[in-house]
C-alpha cells in the first residue's frame, strides 16, 4: 500500500451497489478511498419527454427501474397515478411484441450504457411494427469518463475502475487513451472479488509508477470486445452531446 491517501474511481451505478452491499470500503487501509462515479443518471429533461409523449396518448412500456426516476416534476408513477398508460416489460424484444398485439402506439424508454444498446439497435433493424418506436436515453462511459477528468480535478482521481459490462462491447482498447493520460485503469466484474482484484491491479501500477489498462474480468472480456454489436449500433444511432 502506498504511503499516501490513493482514490481509485468507479463509474459504474451498478459497481456502487455491490461495492455497497458487501462493505467493500470496510476492507482496505485507511488511506484508500474508493470514489463514487455518476453512475448512469437520466437527466430529468428526459423524463419530462416521455411523460409529455404518454400524456399525449401513447402507451410508454419501460422497465421497473426507471418508473421512480424523477422528472422535474413528477415521475413516470406519478404520471401512471395520473392515467398516462405505462407499463413494466422484460426486454426491448417484449416491448415488440406488445406492440404487435396492440394498435396503439407503442414507445419503449430504455436507458443504458453501451451494455444494452446493441439489443435496441437489433429490434429497429429487425423491422418492427410501425407503431413501435423507441426514446433512448442512451449514454457512452469513455465520455463520462471524460468530464469526470476535466470536471472533477478536486477528487484527486487515481485511477479507475472500468465496468465489465460495458467492456464486453466497447472492449479495453478505449480506455487506452485514459492510460496514457497518467490514470491507471483495471475493467472489472461485479463480484467483490472481482472488484478487489482491480483495486490490486491499480495499487500495483501506481506503486510501480505506471499506467496501463488491465482485465481483472477476462472470463467476459477481451481486448476488442464485440465488434458485430458496435457495428450495429453505429447503423443505428448517432452519438450527439447530452447532459
Amino acid at each position: 500500500m502506498p504511503d499516501r491517501p490513493i482514490s481509485p474511481i468507479h463509474v459504474c451505478g451498478t459497481h456502487e451497489q455491490a461495492i455497497t452491499k458487501h462493505g467493500i470500503r470496510s476492507l482496505p487501509p485507511d488511506k484508500l478511498e474508493v470514489l463514487s462515479g455518476p453512475g448512469l443518471r437520466t437527466p430529468a429533461e428526459d423524463i419530462d419527454h416521455v411523460i409529455a409523449i404518454a400524456k399525449s396518448g401513447a402507451t410508454i412500456l419501460t422497465y421497473r427501474d426507471i418508473l421512480r426516476v424523477p422528472g422535474s416534476k413528477m415521475s413516470l408513477t406519478d404520471a401512471r397515478a395520473e392515467g398516462a398508460d405505462v407499463r413494466i416489460v422484460c426486454s426491448a424484444n417484449d416491448a415488440v411484441r406488445r406492440a404487435e398485439q396492440s394498435a396503439d402506439d407503442i414507445v419503449f424508454f430504455r436507458i443504458s450504457f453501451e451494455t444494452t444498446t446493441p439489443s435496441n439497435a437489433a429490434v429497429l433493424m429487425n423491422q418492427p411494427p410501425p407503431n413501435f418506436s423507441i426514446f433512448a436515453s442512451h449514454r457512452l462511459i469513455p465520455p463520462a469518463m471524460d468530464t469526470l477528468i476535466d470536471d472533477g480535478l478536486d477528487l484527486n482521481i487515481d485511477g479507475f475502475i472500468a465496468p465489465g459490462h460495458v467492456a464486453t462491447i466497447i472492449g479495453t482498447h478505449p480506455y487506452e487513451r485514459f492510460a496514457k493520460m497518467g490514470y491507471p485503469i483495471a475493467v472489472a466484474g461485479f463480484e467483490p472479488i472481482d472488484i478487489l482484484f482491480a483495486i490490486i491491479m491499480i495499487l500495483r501500477q501506481i506503486r510501480g509508477g505506471e499506467a496501463m489498462v488491465e482485465n481483472a474480468y477476462t472470463r467476459a472480456v477481451n481486448d476488442s470486445g464485440n465488434t458485430k454489436a458496435r457495428e450495429l449500433v453505429d447503423q443505428v444511432f448517432e452519438v450527439v452531446d447530452a447532459d
